[in-house]
């Protein structure tokens, strides 16, 4: 038969000394008082989140907020805040600007089409010179003109009787005066002008006494004329400006119906 062995009787537990244990925690934790000191440590617990590859998580940039804040106060977000009530008032603010700067470059462009129009061109068409057999040395000079006003906005109204200079090299030989249109005084076209020989110390330039007597050599002349001419824009009229032209002729022979060879002219407004 089995031997039964008895079980040592069990030992129980020892008590912790409270001496020691304050001993203990004061060492540790320099507070035998400290609720914390006597607590045993826990274990934390750790989780393990999965996020998926194709999902990116992110937070807003903080100026995205400012932005919002900014649009909701301009009443872009129908808040109908402070910001929203004044959009009108700078909508008519800006349309006036507008308006005021049109008006500024249209007046500008009115004053250089109007009161800075460009001169017409002249072309001398014909010359004819008459002499006098009773009356020695006295010659009439007789030129046609032709102008072109190139402003297609603006008219120009020829008034008054202009005046008129021949000259040779500097030397003088005719003066007389514009006449009439023939078309009539708004943006004319035809001008007669004549002129009355004159003598400096009663001699005439030899090279245009030879053209007087039938020679056929060339013989330049100057001829210069001034018009009062007044700017109409349509049935607004401005102040009258003097029109000064100036031609430079070379003409071959002086005789009744004169061959010009060549001719330039020229035309400025004065003032």
């Amino acid at each position: 038969m089995a031997e039964r062995r008895a079980l040592p009787p069990p030992v129980p537990p020892a008590s912790p000394d409270p001496a020691a244990s304050s001993g203990a925690v004061s060492t540790a934790f320099g507070s035998p008082l400290d609720p914390v000191a006597a607590r045993p440590h826990q274990p934390r617990d750790t989780y393990v989140v999965h996020v998926q590859k194709d999902q990116v998580y992110r937070v807003p940039p903080p100026e995205n907020a400012y932005l919002a804040e900014r649009y909701r106060a301009e009443g872009g977000g129908g808040g109908g805040g402070k910001g929203g009530a004044c959009s009108p008032c700078a909508l008519r603010t800006l349309g006036a600007v507008l308006a005021a700067a049109l008006l500024l470059g249209a007046a500008a462009a009115l004053s250089a089409v109007v009161l800075r129009p460009d001169a017409p061109s002249f072309v001398v068409d014909n010359l004819s010179v008459h002499t006098n057999a009773s009356r020695q040395h006295h010659v009439a000079y007789d030129f046609f003109l032709t102008a072109i006003n190139p402003n297609k906005v603006t008219a120009l109204w020829y008034g008054g009787r202009g005046t008129a200079r021949l000259a040779h090299k500097g030397n003088a030989l005719a003066k007389g005066g514009v006449g009439e249109p023939e078309d009539g005084g708004e943006d004319a076209m035809g001008f007669n002008v004549l002129l009355h020989g004159t003598q400096r110390d009663g001699r005439t330039p030899r090279a245009v006494e030879k053209a007087l007597r039938g020679s056929k050599g060339a013989v330049t002349l100057d001829l210069t004329v001034e018009f009062a001419v007044q700017v109409h824009a349509g049935a607004l009229g401005f102040e009258r400006r003097t029109l000064a032209v100036s031609c430079h002729i070379t003409a071959a022979g002086l005789r009744k119906d004169v061959h010009i060879s060549s001719q330039t002219c020229k035309s400025r407004f004065g003032n």
